[in-house]
């Protein structure tokens, strides 16, 4: 899906150029400009997009927040972490920085957490496979 905003970018731009070479005078200029500040745009627009490895890099960082967290406030317990499988078929719309976890004295319940931006670890969410489940690890504060 990558491709997607270069064909859109082209498709915008190579119109624009093609306009500049047709036209002449103070119209080719306007269209030269306007091709050069599109590109200008363009390239902040992707130097602003955080890449794969960044993500990932953010998403370890996050599992690494949420181990020590779930050892101070669950002691004892045992869990399991999961995140989402970044850019795979049918996982690109969720959030790929929720941490989910599933403890084992409580399988059919899911929480997941979330980094603040001041670093904190807070739980963003829950769910369970049926509707009449005690969550068991909310806390309340």
């Amino acid at each position: 899906m990558e491709w997607i905003k270069y064909v859109v970018f082209s498709l915008i731009v190579i119109p624009v150029v093609l306009i500049g070479l047709w036209k002449t005078g103070k119209q080719r200029t306007v269209a030269f400009t306007a091709a050069g500040v599109l590109c200008l745009l363009f390239g902040s627009f992707l130097m602003n997009q955080p890449d794969e490895e960044d993500i990932k890099v953010q998403i370890q960082e996050n599992v690494a927040a949420v181990k020590p967290y779930l050892a101070k406030e669950f002691p004892d317990e045992k869990w399991t972490i999961s995140t989402v499988p970044f850019q795979k078929e049918g996982y690109q719309h969720i959030n790929p920085y929720v941490i989910t976890v599933v403890f084992q004295n409580e399988p059919d319940a899911a929480y997941e957490y979330k980094i603040n931006p001041k670093g904190r670890v807070e739980l963003s969410g829950f769910h369970n496979k049926n509707d009449t489940h005690e969550f068991k690890h909310l806390k309340h504060n």
